[in-house]
């Protein structure tokens, strides 16, 4: 009996709606993705190329005399620093026979794993800015993206580098790093801790930190300011630790000003193959996104080994 031949554009439907379910799956709190805005922001390449200076711009204020001139601050442009979005794709052959079965469950479980591992492959590419913080995420200065040799436009020398690990502490020493911490201006910022970013085995030992409704590490009963008033939000991701090369002892503190960035050149994109045009009656299914991940400079970053 004859039968007519499957519909391409039902066969690719069908796979893009187990894709998207697999993409876009449901993170638990806490858990940083590539599109954490408070961890990466988010912005669009409008080229394969993001090329961005470091600014010094105006500093403080000067006091001004009755008639007296008004003061200027003369802006100024830095290194510049390029970023070059990569290509990320794969595609996977799937029988034609599965449809004509209905084998519905098999091709499900292969899409499922493809569009996960693609995922997974974002994440781990995005999170290697802090996972090589402290040697080759490098920023227009020269030096890596965590470093005590930052020099600034002004001539001055930043170090928004510490050792200790994570403790009551040591959040304390950086959230006044932090504060402190001056910008291309030479003149201190004042930001504001918003990101405190840890390793998963770091994670239990964050959340007691910043969540305990009294103070941790203490029979004091004091309240805990973390919590209460810097109102931290605490974020991990598996692709920082050791096992992904990384760190299990590194922590971050970031501000809202900081400067790591995911541009997106353009998003997940999926494609399709029919099998009419395959020697072995196979569908390609294919998928891919362009991006590119990194930071222009120190400002609102204070990162520790956590080895002290």
């Amino acid at each position: 009996m004859f039968t007519s031949a499957l519909n391409p554009n039902v066969v690719k439907t069908a796979l893009d709606s187990v894709f998207k379910q697999n993409w876009e799956y449901e993170k638990q709190p806490g858990l940083a993705t590539a599109e954490t805005a408070a961890v990466f922001k988010q912005e669009t390449a409008d080229s394969s190329d993001v090329i961005l200076e470091i600014f010094k711009g105006s500093s403080y204020w000067g006091q001004k005399a009755e008639l007296a001139d008004v003061q200027n601050s003369t802006p100024r442009v830095g290194n510049n620093k390029t970023f070059t979005v990569t290509e990320y794709a794969d595609s996977i052959d799937i029988s034609k026979n599965l449809f004509d079965d209905n084998k519905h469950g098999v091709y499900e479980k292969m899409v499922a794993e493809f569009a996960e591992m693609g995922r997974i492959t974002r994440d781990k590419n995005a999170f290697a800015v802090y996972r090589n913080a402290f040697t080759t995420a490098l920023t227009a200065d020269g030096v890596a993206l965590v470093s005590d040799s930052h020099t600034t436009l002004s001539g001055n020398t930043v170090d928004n580098k510490l050792t200790a690990a994570l403790s009551v502490t040591s959040l304390n020493d950086a959230i006044v790093a932090l504060g402190e911490q001056i910008g291309q201006n030479g003149a201190i910022r004042g930001a504001q801790p918003s990101v405190l970013l840890v390793p998963l085995k770091l994670f239990k030992r964050a959340k007691e930190i910043t969540e305990s409704s009294k103070m941790a590490d203490t029979a004091n009963n004091n309240m805990n300011i973390y919590s209460d008033t810097y109102m931290l939000t605490v974020y991990t991701s598996p692709f920082l630790g050791a096992a992904a090369g990384g760190s299990d002892t590194a922590w971050f503190l970031l501000g809202r000003n900081h400067s790591v960035t995911r541009w997106v050149r353009q998003g997940i994109t999926t494609d399709m193959v029919d099998y009419k045009y395959q020697r072995n009656n196979n569908y390609i299914y294919k998928a891919s996104f362009r991006e590119v991940v990194g930071a222009i400079d120190y400002c609102g970053v204070v990162g520790s080994l956590g080895t002290a």
